[in-house]
């Protein structure tokens, strides 16, 4: 049941985002208050964190409480809840990670403005998962991309972090300004910004080449944040020169939220096409994926830099996702396996990267090097990192027993199910990345375990919080690897995206997985 409502309990749905848009506000003013504190400013960002968590409307979970807020333009569902919740709190972790690894290089006058671009990030890729209108969608794009441009060089001293936020923000105005091109020739096509109105017209009048052309550039903005090929030159040298704290987030967070915005546009196209109906468009973006994999897989063979490595590590996740998520193009109504399968990986996914990346800061902080030989002999020098590495390695890979191989198996299981033909070749597709990728991710392993160092490093010793938080991400792990159902059960229980009906249209609400419902004030 959708729900209609008055204009300030519309403002209480989007209360997540509002809090942290005050959270930005406070923590900029934190140092009128406390000048040279640190902790200040993390504080207040995760208090905002905290009550934005909290401030979910977790009640609309469910098909009985979603809304749609502000005449159409965003959606708040089951879908965009969860992907905000996991967001909120891998927000937290990041917040977390960076007390552990960055904290003493940043200047104690950069904390305010580093915590209140992060929180400007999160708000936008919540904004992302929510967004049902094309200008909504252009908005939250860039509510997400200007704060991570300026997070990737915010290691001022550094000329590969500069480099590497010049190239983030050149490919970022040039896909923006494809992408908002493309959404003007949709606006010229079909006369609407709303996505339900779109789909529909699409379905009806079979599309026009404008149309088509309009949809192409719009994807363009999408691809760039999922950092797909072509659009994806941008993320190794990013990763390489961020801070290993944005480094995190963006191979997660930007992913994630670019992931559901794809999905909650498919869905609306396979609402009012029907199943089978935009099999083309199905096609095309799998080959999207297909290909974002596979180069990814490739060119991380070759990779010496452990950041550089899990950049193209990411690329070639983003692939599996986008293959995924072809296929709801083409599902048929109220079927909700697919969008269930992604959350699931996505929910290993930031566990995985979570922890790869903690322990390659911490590395890096300790030897002043990205560079896989000054993993020479960490297993005799630090055994328990050495072995987290390797579990987070290993459940990247797709290893039985982590969470990493049951997100493959139930992402393959769930293209199977609603699309077998299309989705054999697919499963093909994934198999091998993941044999192909199975080189790099040991590579680190090899010099941890079997390349002795003839430097005599220091020990690296986390601190207790740290160890804690790499704990809890192994744990996670072999936890959704050895007793999958409970979680998996749950994404597929969330995975419910509501499509707003279009006007003119004579379609009903339908349950659970996709919904047309009426739109308020339409």
């Amino acid at each position: 049941m959708t729900v209609e409502l008055p204009q300030w309990d519309q403002v209480q749905r989007v209360m997540p985002e509002i809090w942290l848009v005050i959270a930005m506000c406070a923590v900029l003013l934190v140092p009128f208050v406390r000048r040279r504190s640190v902790l200040a400013p993390v504080v207040v960002t995760m208090v905002g964190l905290v009550l934005a968590l909290v401030y979910v409307p977790m009640g609309s979970f469910g098909t009985g409480g979603t809304v749609h807020v502000f005449s159409g333009m965003l959606t708040i569902d089951p879908f965009s809840n969860f992907f905000k919740v996991l967001l909120l709190a891998f927000t937290l972790f990041v917040v977390a990670q960076w007390l552990m690894t960055s904290q003493r290089e940043m200047a104690v006058y950069d904390v305010p403005d580093f915590m209140c671009l992060l929180l400007g990030a999160t708000v936008g890729m919540a904004l992302m998962a929510s967004a049902s209108n094309l200008l909504m969608i252009f908005i939250a794009i860039e509510a997400a991309s200007m704060p991570s441009f300026a997070l990737a060089g915010f290691r001022k001293h550094h000329r590969r972090s500069t480099e590497g936020a010049l190239k983030y923000v050149l490919f970022g105005a040039a896909s923006s300004a494809v992408s908002v091109y493309g959404m003007s020739l949709i606006y010229g096509a079909v006369g609407s910004l709303d996505l339900s109105q779109i789909a529909y017209q699409a379905s009806v009048g079979g599309g026009t080449p404008l149309l088509a052309v309009g949809m192409l550039a719009m994807f363009a903005g999408i691809a760039f944040k999922l950092s797909a090929v072509p659009l994806h030159f941008w993320c190794p040298d990013v990763f390489e020169g961020a801070p290993i704290e944005i480094t995190t987030f963006l191979s997660v967070a930007s992913k994630g939220a670019a992931v559901c915005l794809l999905l909650r546009i498919l869905y609306a196209f396979a609402f009012f096409g029907g199943e089978g109906h935009y099999i083309g468009l199905a096609t095309a973006v799998a080959i999207l994926g297909g290909v974002t994999a596979t180069w990814g897989n490739l060119v991380a063979l070759h990779q010496g830099n452990i950041k550089r490595l899990l950049a193209y590590s990411s690329i070639a996740h983003a692939g599996y996702m986008i293959m995924a998520a072809s296929l709801t193009a083409v599902v048929a109504v109220g079927d909700s396996r697919l969008g269930g399968a992604i959350l699931f990986y996505l929910v290993v996914y930031m566990f995985m990267n979570l922890g790869a990346f903690t322990v390659a800061g911490l590395v890096a902080r300790q030897t002043g090097s990205e560079d896989l030989r000054d993993y020479s002999g960490l297993m005799g020098r630090s055994p328990a990192l050495a072995v987290l590495l390797t579990l987070f390695l290993l459940s990247l890979f797709g290893m039985p027993g982590l969470g990493g191989f049951m997100a493959k198996i139930f992402l393959g299981m769930a293209m199977f199910s609603v699309a077998k033909d299309v989705a054999f070749v697919l499963i093909i597709v994934l198999f091998i990345n993941t044999v192909i990728s199975l080189y790099y991710y040991m590579r680190p392993v090899y010099y941890m375990a079997f390349v002795k160092d003839d430097e005599n490093r220091m020990v690296i010793t986390p601190q207790a919080a740290g160890f804690m938080l790499l704990l809890i991400c192994a744990l996670a792990l072999v936890w959704t690897g050895l007793l999958p159902t409970q979680a998996a059960d749950l994404t597929e229980d969330y995975a419910t995206i509501i499509v707003r009906e279009a006007p003119g249209s004579a379609l009903s609400l339908v349950e659970p997985a996709v919904a047309a419902v009426p739109g308020n004030g339409h």
